[in-house]
């Protein structure tokens, strides 16, 4: 009888101290996962981000340029800005007809971080941009917006045309060759002059791949997140989900 209570008593104890395993291993995970998250959502904030103001309203390139890049970009005349870098000084010059609202080229200083300015690129019926690596001098294609990935081996623009429903989207690599352009929604599967969804969001996941949130056109609060994929040999945006 007596063996049988300690038996019983010793199951008991085990049972107690597997389940208090049990919830401790729970809350850590919880906990783990909750770490997890943080990480991966502060990776996301630390995507460093270039983007532009409406330049051509009154006294906003002035400001910029004096909050941001005193003595680097110089505006020395009204079709022509100059910008120093490391290893050359460069001008830009604007191309006629300068007064016309849509045509010509022109160029306005936009935004300056960590050694890379973005000036805005107005041409013609094209609202994109022009990005500078101060320390190589390097000029490569830039946009409206710009976000590069957190390992620095590419970046992300976004740009837009007169007459066109959507923005164009590009990925470069930092040498300045594209990697992959496309817009800021998804084409039907069956008529790509259709929009399966909206795309908003833009950004780069910690692992290195492009992320954005898709949004159904005819449910728009029907959202998810997509990852553009290289699938069967050609960049598609997955996962799909149905919208009807």
């Amino acid at each position: 009888m007596t063996t049988k209570l300690i038996y019983i008593t010793e199951l008991l104890l085990k049972t107690v101290f597997l389940q208090r395993n049990i919830i401790i291993a729970r809350r850590f995970g919880f906990l783990v996962f909750l770490i997890m998250a943080s990480m991966s959502a502060q990776a996301e904030n630390n995507t460093m981000k270039l983007e532009c103001a409406d330049p051509r309203n009154k006294g906003v390139e002035a400001n910029l340029i004096r909050s941001l890049a005193s003595g680097v970009a110089i505006r020395k005349s009204s079709h022509q800005l100059q910008i120093k870098t490391d290893i050359r000084v460069m001008s830009f010059l604007d191309e006629p007809p300068y007064d016309e609202p849509i045509g010509g080229k022109h160029y306005y200083f936009c935004d300056r971080k960590s050694g890379f300015i973005l000036l805005t690129t107005l041409d013609s019926t094209d609202f994109t941009g022009t990005l500078i690596n101060e320390k190589t001098g390097a000029v490569s294609p830039g946009g409206e917006t710009i976000i590069f990935s957190i390992d620095n081996r590419a970046y992300f623009l976004s740009e837009h045309s007169s007459g066109m429903d959507g923005d164009k989207w590009k990925i470069y690599s930092m040498s300045g060759k594209l990697s992959w352009e496309g817009y800021n929604f998804i084409p039907r599967e069956d008529n790509q002059s259709f929009m399966y969804a909206y795309l908003n969001d833009p950004t780069w996941s910690p692992s290195g791949e492009f992320t954005a949130t898709a949004q159904c056109t005819k449910l728009l609060d029907k959202t998810w997140r997509v990852t553009l994929k290289k699938i069967k040999g050609a960049w598609d945006w997955s996962p799909k989900r149905k919208c009807e």
